[in-house]
Order: C-alpha cells, then sequence, then structure tokens
C-alpha cells in the first residue's frame, strides 16, 4: 500500500522514460525529506531555496538535484545532522531504505555544510516500477544532497508554504524577489573551473518570463558577504545589468545547454533561447521594487 502510495506521486509527473522516472522519484524523495524536517523547527533558523525551492513552490518546469537551505542567523550550537536524522524517520516511516553520509573536507574553510541521502535504486524501481528494474545495476544509487549554507546576511524576505505529501508540513522559503535575488547572486559569485551550471541560466529565464523583480538589498549584503563588492559600494540596478552582461559575454552557452538538458523535458522552449544575445536582451526587463 505504501509503495501505491509513492508510485501515484511519481505518476503526477507523467514520466515517459527512465530518466523521467528518476528525476520523478527524486522528487517524490525530496518532498518527503522537506515534511520530515517541516515537522521539526528546523524551519525556525533555517529558509529553504535554491532551484528546487523554486521548482516545488514556483513551479519550475525543470527537475532540481538538491536540497539547499540557509540560516537565517548565526546559530553557534546549530546541529544539521540533528534534523537530517528526524527527516530520515519520514523516509522510515514509509518503509524507504537510505543512509546519510558526508565527510567534512579537511584544511578546507566553508561555511556550507554538505550531507547526502542515498538509497538503493534497484530497491525503489522494484517496488515501484518493476518492470525497469532489471535495467539498473544491482549497487546503482540515487543521491539527493542536502545543504546549509551557514553565512547568514540581512535583507531577505521568508514565507511560509504547506507541503501537502506525503502529510501537511509547513516550511519555510525566501519570497519569490529574494529567491531571484539568490539566483542571481550564484550566477555572479560561482566560479566553476571546468564547467558551466547552466541550469542557473534556465532558471534565471524563468524569473524573467515571470517578470519578477530583485531584492537588490539581498543581493548587494550577499554579494559583500562572499567578497564580490566591497562594503563601501553601492550595488545599483545599472551596476548590476553591468556585470550581468559582462558574465552573459563569457558563458559558453552550448556547455551550458548540456548542463540543464538532462533536468527538463523534450521541446522545452528555454533551451532555444540559449544564446548571448537573448540572455543579454534580457537585462532590459531587469527591475527593483520602488
Amino acid at each position: 500500500m505504501i509503495n501505491q502510495i509513492i508510485l501515484n506521486q511519481i505518476e503526477k509527473f507523467n514520466p515517459t522514460n527512465i530518466d523521467e522516472i528518476k528525476n520523478s522519484m527524486k522528487e517524490v524523495l525530496q518532498n518527503i525529506i522537506l515534511t520530515g524536517l517541516g515537522k521539526t523547527d528546523f524551519f525556525n533558523n533555517a529558509v529553504f531555496y535554491g532551484g528546487t525551492s523554486l521548482r516545488i513552490f514556483r513551479n519550475l518546469s525543470r527537475f532540481s538535484e538538491d536540497l539547499d537551505f540557509t540560516l537565517t542567523s548565526s546559530v553557534s550550537d546549530f546541529d544539521f545532522d540533528k534534523y537530517l536524522l528526524l527527516a530520515k524517520k519520514e523516509l522510515d516511516a514509509l518503509m524507504i531504505e537510505s543512509d546519510i553520509y558526508g565527510k567534512e573536507k579537511k584544511n578546507v574553510v566553508t561555511t556550507v555544510e554538505s550531507k547526502h541521502f542515498r538509497f538503493n535504486l534497484k530497491k525503489l524501481f522494484e517496488v515501484t516500477y518493476p518492470d525497469y528494474a532489471n535495467q539498473i545495476i544491482s549497487n546503482e544509487t540515487l543521491t539527493i544532497k542536502v545543504e546549509i549554507e551557514k553565512a547568514c546576511f540581512d535583507g531577505g524576505n521568508t514565507e511560509i508554504k504547506i507541503l501537502r505529501y506525503p502529510s501537511f508540513a509547513q516550511v519555510r522559503t525566501y519570497d519569490f524577489e529574494t529567491l531571484f535575488a539568490s539566483k542571481l547572486l550564484a550566477i555572479l559569485n560561482r566560479s566553476w573551473k571546468t564547467r558551466v551550471k547552466g541550469r542557473d541560466y534556465y532558471d534565471y529565464l524563468f524569473y524573467i518570463s515571470n517578470d519578477i523583480y530583485v531584492n537588490l538589498n539581498f543581493l548587494e549584503n550577499g554579494l559583500k558577504k562572499f567578497g564580490y563588492m566591497e562594503e563601501n559600494e553601492v550595488l545599483t540596478i545599472d551596476r548590476l545589468k553591468k556585470d550581468l552582461k559582462s558574465k552573459f559575454e563569457s558563458i559558453d552557452f552550448e556547455q551550458a545547454k548540456l548542463d540543464v538538458i538532462p533536468f527538463i523535458k523534450k521541446n522545452d522552449s528555454f533551451i532555444s533561447a540559449f544564446n548571448k544575445d537573448v540572455f543579454i536582451g534580457t537585462l532590459e526587463y531587469l527591475k527593483k521594487k520602488e
């Protein structure tokens, strides 16, 4: 019975091939983990943001891999592991086997704490899509990275959203304008040595297509926190457009497509817009609330 409930949730995504089934399965598991966190006091100090938040609560078309959180204030004794173990109980209640792993990188200074939920993919398919199970090798895993950013800065506006599956739970997330600012923070501040994270640019088009304002105050505070701007500098909308134009001119959008294609349906209209001229042209629609 429990397996049928999970299958019903996966089927809501209308997957048409094994890769879409995997993406849909991952999102169902993400919802279960979020529900487990929502039943604790986790969101008293943390906010859910990023691409998965955008998909679950804002109807983003692409699938997303990770669960991203940030603290809203400094909490010296915040115990991330404790909350993840509580979230695991939600999976256990649905008889979904999982384990949590993650090693701290030695000699690496970071404000981000990362862990992974790991699932045996073959077992998941055996109880949901047995006809596909023979295409999955016995030790193949499905992983969901869960990260929390502990470098706090001001200016973000939050709101409460309600999850309905597997049971009702409250999740605190940023509002649309702050989410857009956090995406622009990633685009401007992210440094990938070997490839472009095309999902950032896909999400950018999503915000522009929805005519979303930018929370400029939050973005400025974040850029200063991570060293992109000096403390005495002021972020104006014109400065933002100039910096984004420079970023767009440096991007290999053909490479960016390769990053995002595994997470979208075929014939997604945003992919045809992946070129420098379109992205630079969108800057005229970038705006802040007056």
